[in-house]
C-alpha cells in the first residue's frame, strides 16, 4: 500500500480512499488503521514534494465498498477496471469523453478481483466498468495503468 500511495500521488491522484472489499485480504483493527493512515499521509506528502505537486493528496481511513461507490457516484465520472469487462472500443469511448478538470473516481479491486455483486452495486451507482486489456493485472499495476491513462486525458498542458 505504501508503494501504491507513493505512485498514485506521483501520477496525479487528488485523494486516495482505501476501500474494503469482499475479497480483500488485509483487515485492519481500529488502532492499527489510525497508525496506517498517519503513515500513508506522510508518504503522500513526501511523494507530492518529490514530484513537485503543490497539492498534497489526502489518504483517508478505509471505507466500505458501498460508501466508496456512493462517493464515486458524486463525481463527474466513476470507473472500475474489471477483468471480465469486454470491449476495448467501449472503454476507449468512455475515456475519450473525459476532459481536463473533470473529477474522476477509480475503484481498484483487491488481488482476488471484484465480486460480481460488487460490480452490480458499482454499476447501480453509475460507475462504469472498463477493461485494461486481455491481461489480468495485479492490484498495484491496475491502479498505476489506469492513473497513467487518466493523466493523458485529464491533465492540462
Amino acid at each position: 500500500m505504501d508503494w501504491i500511495i507513493q505512485k498514485a500521488v506521483e501520477l496525479g491522484a487528488c485523494q486516495i480512499i482505501p476501500m474494503a472489499t469482499r475479497r480483500a485480504v488485509v483487515k485492519l483493527d481500529e488502532k492499527k488503521a489510525e497508525a496506517k493512515v498517519r503513515r500513508w499521509n506522510a508518504i503522500a506528502a513526501s511523494a507530492a514534494k518529490q514530484s513537485g505537486r503543490m497539492l498534497v493528496p489526502e489518504v483517508t481511513e478505509v471505507v466500505g465498498f458501498s460508501k466508496a461507490c456512493s462517493m464515486a457516484g458524486q463525481l463527474d465520472c466513476g470507473l472500475i477496471p474489471y477483468e471480465l469487462a469486454k470491449g476495448m472500443g467501449e472503454t476507449r469511448a468512455i475515456l475519450e469523453k473525459l476532459r481536463p478538470g473533470m473529477q474522476v473516481a477509480v475503484l481498484i479491486g483487491p488481488e482476488g478481483g471484484f465480486d460480481t455483486d460488487e460490480i452490480k452495486e458499482a454499476r447501480d451507482a453509475g460507475i462504469l466498468p472498463i477493461t485494461l486489456g486481455r491481461r489480468i493485472l495485479r492490484t498495484e499495476t491496475a491502479g498505476m495503468a489506469t492513473l497513467s491513462i487518466l493523466m493523458f486525458y485529464l491533465e492540462r498542458v
